[in-house]
This record gives C-alpha cells, structure tokens and sequence, in this order.
C-alpha cells in the first residue's frame, strides 16, 4: 500500500492513504462524506485495513 491508495477499513469506512508511517505499519487516512468533504483523518494501523479497494 501507498500514498493515494483506496482502502477499506475493518469498521466499514472507507479511506485514502495520505501518508505511510512506521515503514507502512501505520497510514494517515482519509475519511470522506459522500459529498468529499473530510470527516475524519485518522492514523490506522496496517491491521485495521481490511482490503486495498483501489492502487494508483
């Protein structure tokens, strides 16, 4: 996983990855309304993410 990369999170929501930490043990995500607009930008770690929903 990297910057800019679609991932889902095991408590459902769905993010983009701003920045990687820890040698990709933990991502700044970004969490977004249906219209765009940021909710939430949380620092998860690599367990929390369920799937890669998108690579760029």
């Amino acid at each position: 996983m990297k910057e800019l990369d679609i991932v889902l999170l095991k408590d459902g929501r769905q993010g983009t990855i701003l920045e990687m930490y820890e040698r990709g043990r933990a991502y700044l995500v970004e969490i977004t309304d249906d219209k765009g607009k940021t909710i939430d930008t949380p620092i998860i770690q690599k367990e929390d993410i369920k799937e890669l929903v998108y690579i760029t």
